[in-house]
């Protein structure tokens, strides 16, 4: 069943319930110490969670099991306005019931954050547990949506393992993108990744003036009909194909090699990168359904990605778009969408702005890198 329209970004309210479920599995605490299993997490707790997160934040003082000892658990929010209004509407949460029912699931079947929540409420030690839902904040050097942080004011110099969650729905998968116009915009997107574009420039050039003033590209327009009636945008999508060309050729050569390669390592760097910023970050992707799959961005990761063969697609027509599959031993490329790895896609926007006080309109290319399925699954 399709989910319901909405006016709010769904990638923006799985942050509030993940974030919510996460903290009610902090919450609701082993009844024995002796308990290897955590009492379940169930709608209702997160409910009651997300009620509070979204009137003045969440907090609430939770003893360790057969002590005297509390432990403080608290919640903050920061996501859009748009979902942020939604969520403060009760009787919006049943539009989007299954977000939480993913991020239940999760609260209750991820084995190491059911470990930690165990030991935090054990360990006779007074704990401070803060969980952020951190989309809109500052986030210069992580990736992450959610954030666990656990602090100890008895014992202020211990060091605790924190944990990053970036969270992937369906239609939210990007990773990384770049933007503007120019060829330095394809030699960023792919030299990040090791691949040399530099000899597709001169073809590149030349489609791009062969028939076209620079001006056309660079102009602003009066209306988005008056830019698409130049031509222009569908001689910027043919010049970008060349490049795209290119880096697929490179791709395709060093990603389908048996053995390691230099593609093979910079690309599988690059994915860490883009999808971490290089600090330990668990990917949590909504699969539809209340279902959750999840992969941890690190080095092991990084490893499985080298020793893989890839399939290297390249759309023929459309917007230009380079897919990438896992392939078999032979190199040969497997079929599912739970082989389809990556894409990097190109997307032509007729932007619009405002110029001497009038609304005015240019072009405005894209280039995004998103995860797909197989991601979370090799």
């Amino acid at each position: 069943m399709a989910a319901e329209k909405i006016d709010a970004n769904r990638g923006d309210l799985f942050e509030a319930f993940f974030a919510a479920a996460v903290a009610a599995r902090f919450v609701k605490r082993a009844k024995e110490r002796s308990a290897k299993t955590l009492p379940r997490v169930t709608a209702s707790d997160v409910n009651t969670v997300l009620r509070e997160m979204m009137k003045d934040g969440y907090k609430k003082n939770v003893n360790d099991v057969g002590s005297a000892v509390i432990d403080t658990v608290t919640v903050s929010v920061s996501i859009p306005k748009k979902a942020s209004d939604f969520l403060k509407v009760r009787t919006n949460w049943g539009k989007v019931s299954d977000l939480r029912d993913g991020a239940v699931k999760f609260a209750n079947s991820h084995s190491r954050l059911n470990a930690q929540a165990r030991g935090l409420s054990i360990n006779n030690r007074e704990d401070e547990i803060k969980v952020t839902a951190a989309g809109t904040e500052d986030q210069k050097g992580t990736k992450a949506d959610v954030k666990v942080e656990v602090h100890s004011p008895m014992h202020p110099d211990r060091k605790f393992r924190n944990v990053d969650y970036s969270l992937k729905v369906t239609g939210g998968e990007q990773f990384h993108q770049v933007s503007g116009l120019g060829f330095d915009k394809f030699d960023n997107i792919f030299s990040e990744m090791g691949i040399n574009v530099g000899a597709s420039k001169k073809a590149y050039d030349k489609k791009l003036n062969d028939f076209f003033d620079v001006e056309v590209y660079t102009k602003k327009y009066a209306s988005r009909q008056d830019a698409q009636n130049t031509g222009g945008g569908d001689n910027l999508k043919a010049s970008a194909r060349v490049v795209y060309n290119k880096a697929k050729e490179i791709l395709e050569e060093g990603l389908n090699a048996e053995g390691e390669t230099d593609v093979k390592r910079k690309f599988a760097d690059y994915i860490i990168y883009g999808l971490s910023r290089n600090v330990r970050t668990e990917l949590v992707k909504f699969a539809g359904s209340g279902r959750v799959k999840t992969r941890v961005a690190d080095r092991a990761f990084r490893n499985v990605l080298i020793g893989q063969r890839f399939a290297v697609e390249m759309k023929k027509t459309g917007d230009p778009k380079i897919e990438i599959y896992l392939a078999d031993e032979n190199g040969k490329k497997m079929k599912g969408k739970e082989y389809f790895i990556m894409q990097i896609r190109y997307k032509l926007e007729v932007a619009s702005g405002t110029s001497g006080g009038k609304k005015v309109y240019k072009f405005y290319p894209r280039h995004y890198l998103e995860a797909q399925a197989g991601m979370f699954s090799i």
